[in-house]
């Protein structure tokens, strides 16, 4: 009787994948095996849950991109893309200012573009 065929994970297409932000279902799907069958080899082959070898592959595929924006921003000089860096990673907003007048006073209020 034989036994179950060997089924062999292509580490590298699955890494692409999870950096692109793919789950492990579609990684399985892209693999043609079944969920359980991913998660089970990834312990065998690198001695650690699924997750947290999702986590990494993730976050190594978020640095690709920052790297990426970054050097649009800095090297290409796209201001769009400096200005949404400078909001997301500095804290940077737009700010408003409303002028009004009362009794004869004049009062400029200047806030954030989200109203604070």
């Amino acid at each position: 009787m034989a036994g179950r065929k060997k089924i062999n994970i292509n580490w590298q297409r699955v890494d692409k994948a999870l950096e692109a932000g793919a789950n492990g279902v579609q990684c399985a799907a892209m693999l043609g095996v079944h969920p359980d069958t991913l998660y089970n080899k990834c312990k065998e082959a690198h001695k650690m849950d699924f997750s947290a070898y999702q986590q990494i592959k993730r976050e190594a595929g978020n640095e690709k991109l920052l790297a990426a924006q970054y050097n649009l921003a800095i090297k290409e000089n796209d201001r769009s893309m400096l200005i949404w860096l400078g909001k997301q990673r500095l804290n940077q907003a737009e700010k408003r200012e409303v002028k009004n007048e009362f009794n004869g006073l004049n009062f400029k209020i200047v806030e954030d573009a989200d109203g604070d």
